[in-house]
């Protein structure tokens, strides 16, 4: 069952007053259900007063003295009582009415930080009962707030948008609609029509009341169509009367946050050439309440194949609209998708923004279709599939959709052509490791199914018999090249010098204590590699138990981290971020492909990073440049991580990579604070992903000013 945040919150107070700590979450369903069965919050707290761990913390004596006053003081209010406040409780008649008076003051309930108090090593994005809390915590606009927006709107906006709201009516719920209106006319933002489309058929009583919400309500235009008019027709009638100069689609039902379309506007106003604007978005349950959230990531054109992933609210330039010939019939009930994938087709990233803001909260209409990633493009569900295929064949006809099983269930897959069959140098830098090095070069010349490949060996100063042996036997074969640099370790040094010795028109950096598992893999980020843009291709790496080494890499205040690290190996991750092919800041160097003109032009890898984080300067480099990395799931190999130099421990190694992390935070400081691929909503470690605290997405009345650092944004994404 679920559990409200107001039964919650009281719960917490009940057990944080008269018990001094917080719920275990047996207690918080247990008493959660017998509020939702009519018990009041004076039975809950006479039931905590009547337990045993209660009378063993304060006896029992049922009397308010002041031992017992003193504690629900400390514990409730986190102050001592004043005496006046004391007098009162002392006179209460138990110590349960002493605890309902506490807990129950307003006082108590303003210093109640649910999310704090149930969630103090943090929550997953996908546990609601944590979200709800989360949200009391930060989804709050003060008056202050409220005015300062007042005054930007009427003082400080350099232009001022307008935004033509579309959605279609039946004979049914009308009260869904009033919903959606009740949130527009609470906007803070007021330029705005709602198109209402709604078939000539529609019943007498449901047109009396249309009409009258039509008079009642300003900026509201009625469209009647025909009844045997598609959904496509009908939206295309909608267009027909938006003149805004930006649309959007809307379900009966569907809510906006108060200041949705004024964050929208100056998103707008500060970028006009925008042509497609979306933000985060959670549902509304049948109780009302916000629950499933969806934390979006930045635009990523591979990963719009795979599904609907911007969702709503989405905001498109109207002009781009007509440019691409608006709403059409190919795409069903998946129209707007289709629309979706041609307003994008071509049009630089900088023109289609990401608000990491929660601005939209989807209906609760009966039978409104999922969202994704539960609904994808593949063959269990043809229609968003077919949209997909045609794009493909009128936009990139080179291009093909498969259906993968990962993790047990079926992920599209984008099937990408290879342009001939370049020379790929990969490249490996070892040392003494030579049963990591010949498990390696094994799998390479055994499992690889491309064939148009050559191996350059690094080793930097082995002294072990076995391995200067292998080396031997290694020099022999034609297809592997060693060099030997017995110089002190650095691995930029290692692969800059052997790229200068590489034929390939491609370099793979490959760590030694990596192992191939299937034969698709180099074919997989050669073909990805060969892609108008893309800079750097990493892959899915596993650890030898299966699983997750190596997901892609997010940028954080602490430095890059990467995602969900030992996730299962059926786990997709957060909307599928683990078995999508997708656009990052940054993947590992055990395993990179960079085209050699790439290479040229970033310059290789920097020297002064002798360690750790240089595969990450080297992405971020390549993205200030205007090129992609692109992470795929479709190349896998095993990692052991850390095999390559063994697990160095010592003082001075975690100081020397501390002082990595250090200088790579100081020159790309902008971008480790704001990458556009880890929601900022969303904060990172190594191993988990959970809700932010507080989120970093600045509000647009409170970014403005004279010390405002501009963010970078624009030139890394």
């Amino acid at each position: 069952m679920p559990i409200s945040t107001e039964s919650a919150a009281d719960i917490v107070r009940l057990f944080r007053t008269g018990l001094g700590r917080r719920p275990e979450p047996a207690a918080l369903a247990n008493f959660a259900s017998l509020l939702e069965d009519g018990a009041t919050f004076y039975d809950v707290a006479h039931i905590i007063a009547g337990s045993p761990e209660f009378r063993q913390l304060h006896g029992d004596e049922d009397i308010c003295d002041a031992r017992y006053v003193s504690f629900l003081y400390h514990n409730g209010l986190d102050r001592t009582p004043d005496p006046q406040g004391e007098a009162g409780l002392m006179a209460a008649p138990n110590r349960g009415d002493g605890l309902v008076i506490v807990a129950g003051s307003e006082e108590a309930r303003a210093r109640t930080d649910l999310y704090a108090l149930l969630y103090p090593e943090g929550a997953s994005p996908q546990d609601d009962m944590a979200y709800k809390a989360w949200l009391l915590r930060y989804d709050r606009l003060s008056p202050t707030e409220r005015l300062a927006i007042g005054r930007h709107i009427d003082q400080g906006m350099p232009s001022r948008p307008t935004f033509s709201l579309m959605l279609q009516v039946g004979n049914h719920r009308l009260d869904l609609l009033e919903e959606t209106i009740a949130s527009l006319e609470a906007q803070i933002y007021t330029d705005w029509t709602l198109i209402v489309v709604y078939p000539e058929n529609l019943r007498p009583g449901i047109r009396t009341h249309l009409r009258e919400i039509m008079r009642r309500v300003p900026g509201l235009v009625g469209v009647e169509v025909s009844s045997h008019q598609g959904v496509e027709g009908r939206w295309r009638s909608a267009l027909a009367a938006a003149a805004g100069s930006f649309c959007a689609f809307l379900e009966p039902g569907d809510q906006l946050s108060r200041t949705a379309l004024y964050e929208f506007a100056v998103a707008i106003a500060n970028r006009p050439d925008l042509v497609l604007l979306y933000c985060d978005e959670d549902r509304l349950g049948s109780d009302g309440q916000r629950c499933h959230p969806s934390f979006k990531t930045g635009w990523s054109r591979d990963l719009a194949y795979a599904g609907d992933v911007i969702g709503q609210l989405a905001v498109f330039s109207r002009a781009r609209i007509m440019a691409v010939g608006g709403i059409r019939d190919e795409g069903g009930s998946f129209a707007r998708y289709d629309l979706l994938l041609r307003v994008t087709e071509g049009v630089p990233t900088v023109c289609i923004r990401h608000l990491p803001r929660l601005l939209f909260h989807r209906g609760r209409t009966p039978g409104l279709p999922l969202m994704f990633p539960l609904v994808r493009a593949t063959q269990q569900h043809p229609e968003m599939r077919d949209v997909v295929l045609q794009h493909f064949r009128e936009s990139h006809p080179d291009l093909d959709l498969k259906d993968v099983y990962i993790g047990g269930n079926v992920w599209p897959r984008i099937v990408y052509p290879a342009n001939g069959t370049p020379l790929v140098s990969i490249i490996i830098p070892t040392k003494d490791k030579f049963r990591l090095l010949e498990r390696c070069v094994s799998s390479l010349l055994t499992l690889t199914g491309y064939q148009n490949f050559e191996v350059l060996i690094a080793d930097n100063g082995s002294t072990n018999p076995e391995m200067l042996d292998l080396l031997r036997r290694m020099g022999r074969d034609p297809r592997l090249t060693v060099l030997r640099l017995a110089t002190p370790f650095n691995w930029s040094t290692l692969n800059n010098r052997m790229a200068g010795q590489a034929k390939g028109d491609m370099l793979l950096f490959l760590n030694d204590d990596t192992e191939v598992l299937e034969e698709g893999w180099l074919t997989e980020m050669v073909s990805l590699a060969q892609q108008p843009s893309v800079g750097v291709v990493g892959a899915r790496l596993s650890y030898p138990d299966g699983t997750l080494q190596h997901g892609g890499v997010v940028l954080t205040e602490r430095g890059p981290k990467h995602i969900l690290r030992s996730a299962a190996e059926d786990n997709p991750g957060y909307l599928g971020q683990l078995v999508l092919t997708r656009d990052l800041m940054a993947v590992t160097g055990a395993c990179m492909l960079v085209p050699r003109p790439v290479f040229e032009q970033i310059g290789g890898f920097d020297e002064t990073f002798p360690l750790t984080c240089n595969d990450i300067d080297f992405c971020l480099r390549a993205r200030e440049a205007g090129l992609r990395v692109v992470w795929t799931p479709h190349a896998t190999l095993m990692h052991e991580d850390g095999g390559t130099r063994g697990r160095d421990g010592t003082a001075r190694s975690l100081f020397n990579a501390c002082v990595d992390v250090g200088r790579l935070l100081e020159r790309w400081e902008q971008i480790m604070l704001d990458d556009p691929f880890l929601n900022a909503n969303l904060e990172a470690t190594d191993y988990t992903l959970q809700l932010a605290t507080p989120p970093r997405a600045p509000k647009p009345w409170r970014r403005r000013g004279r010390g405002h650092k501009a963010s970078t944004r624009t030139v890394l994404s």
